[in-house]
């Protein structure tokens, strides 16, 4: 596929605005290879790329579950969405290493912002089990990196911040079991969130409301004992 990088993020634009999503994911993997920082713009639309595409083979293993077991093709048409979700999540993760060089080392919401992505990638990596090694330790070593650059560099009140922790704490409690862990940390964010006030100006103060509401949530879930199946939603 030619073309420029203009050329590459406006057929993205076009993809998103046609719902195909594994177009616009491979014309945004294109743009972030040519070489040059993403702007927070083409950050997100990277995002929302490969977010809707991951997503999609996400709920349909969800749904597989309730069918395996039922016939063989059933568990052959799961493994061609293993295979599928593998090679999304492999080929995002591919791309942060250059993303997180070119960002500029004062930027700290760019670093927090890809390497949350890593994090998120592996981890769903390691719910299906896809790949050797199931990016367990992985996604721990890069939410625990993101966390420390994001406590030291970011408002307790930063979107990025709060959705770290929000993925963060389903990761502990859902993939390593570690519920106490998961209620500490959505307790600490949820603290260091009412103690800073909030701008009626502020363009992030809905995105935050809407974190805090989960947060809140899941820390009630997590509190009274329900199951892997009780956290509302992971991220936004």
């Amino acid at each position: 596929m030619s073309g420029s990088r203009a050329d590459f993020f406006f057929m993205a634009q076009i993809a998103e605005q046609a719902e195909r999503w594994d177009d616009m994911r491979e014309y945004m993997s294109r743009v972030a290879n040519v070489g040059q920082p993403l702007e927070v713009f083409e950050r997100n639309m990277l995002s929302l790329a490969f977010k809707e595409s991951v997503n999609a083979r996400r709920s349909a293993l969800r749904e597989l579950r309730n069918y395996v077991g039922a016939a063989p093709r059933v568990e052959q048409y799961q493994a061609k969405l293993q295979a599928e979700l593998g090679e999304v999540c492999s080929s995002l993760i591919g791309l942060l290493p250059g993303l997180i060089d070119m960002a500029d080392p004062s930027d700290v919401e760019a670093k927090v912002f890809y390497m949350k992505m890593r994090g998120d990638y592996c981890r769903y990596l390691a719910e299906y089990q896809v790949g050797e090694g199931n990016g367990i330790a992985e996604a721990k070593q890069a939410y625990e990196q993101a966390m420390e650059l994001a406590t030291n560099g970011l408002g307790g009140n930063h979107p990025g911040r709060l959705g770290l922790a929000l993925n963060f704490s389903v990761f502990q409690n859902e993939v390593l079991g570690d519920k106490k862990a998961a209620i500490q940390l959505a307790k600490e964010t949820l603290e260091h969130l009412s103690k800073e006030a909030p701008d009626p100006s502020d363009p992030d103060g809905a995105a935050n409301a809407d974190i805090k509401q989960i947060l809140e949530a899941n820390l009630s879930l997590w509190r009274d004992g329900a199951g892997d199946d009780g956290t509302q939603v992971e991220d936004m």
